[in-house]
């Protein structure tokens, strides 16, 4: 008989993917349909420099890509063990292990993952607004394997690799289990997805539970709650967090760049059902 895992449960996704809204839901479910976007206390991120710091007398900036890499299971030991039970950690680190340092993600240190994946037209639109990176750059960082995240006092460097490769490592994981939630599907139907999640997590579903959490994190609810009180996770540089959702990618992206991102991303986007418009690329 397999032994038990103990440690994190990873709330994975690529950025701007519907990471955040999971959390909302679980947090909302968690509290009785109650909720501050301000104040989420289900997860926690492995993307705070004071994480890095806690294990290093060096300023991180000073650390470097791979100093950080290299304190990186000691540092989230010495979180984890902080934390009670169960450990949730909101994570956009691709699942990779690049030549000769640790994981990005430590697989003692693990019990499972729930990966949100959206489809890559979406992204690269909510991406580019985000970042405020033109199409073009938006593009090329997401199809560099070397692109990362952070890097500065506030936030530790992240490793996102390109969305295909990050994709894959969540998706394609055997040594702890990994449920992948779909965007898309929770749009369709998020009370379905929430109680899958929960299901997941090992955690009791109530019925009359979900749908509170399903009403009190709805995106017309959320893009409320910013606008009244804002968003801590938001940098303000590029207009609201919470978007209306959907798929307007056509609209928004025009034949240029859906060609460009079928290009460098149709066979993993072919692989979670995602139809190509321009299948002959």
């Amino acid at each position: 008989m397999e032994r038990e895992r103990h440690g994190a449960t990873w709330l994975a996704s690529y950025p701007k993917s519907g990471n955040t809204w999971l959390r909302l839901l679980l947090e909302a479910y968690r509290r009785n349909g109650a909720l501050d976007i301000n104040d989420v206390r289900i997860s926690h991120s492995d993307g705070g420099a004071t994480i890095a710091q806690g294990v290093s007398p060096m300023p991180i900036e000073a650390l470097g890509w791979r100093g950080e890499l290299l304190l990186r299971p000691a540092a989230m030991l010495n979180m984890l063990c902080r934390l009670g039970d169960p450990i949730l950690v909101k994570t956009h680190f691709a699942n990779i292990q690049l030549d000769g340092l640790p994981p990005c993600i430590p697989r003692e240190f693990t019990k499972k993952a729930v990966y949100v994946v959206r489809d890559p037209r979406s992204v690269l639109s909510s991406f580019a607004k985000f970042y405020q990176f033109p199409f073009d750059k938006a593009c090329d960082a997401m199809a560099s394997p070397e692109f990362m995240i952070g890097g500065n006092a506030a936030f530790a460097r992240c490793l996102l690799s390109t969305w295909s490769n990050h994709v894959a490592s969540w998706a394609s994981e055997t040594a702890f289990p990994v449920h992948v939630v779909k965007y898309e599907d929770m749009l369709a139907d998020t009370a379905k997805e929430l109680t899958e999640v929960l299901t997941f997590l090992e955690i009791e579903v109530d019925k009359k539970l979900v749908a509170k959490a399903v009403k009190a994190a709805s995106l017309a609810q959320l893009r409320g709650a910013e606008s009244s009180a804002g968003f801590r996770e938001n940098s303000g540089k590029s207009g609201p967090f919470f978007g209306s959702g959907g798929t307007r990618w056509r609209d928004e992206l025009g034949p240029k760049w859906v060609r460009r991102i079928e290009s460098d991303h149709g066979k993993v986007m072919e692989s979670l059902g995602y139809a190509l418009e321009y299948p002959c690329i």
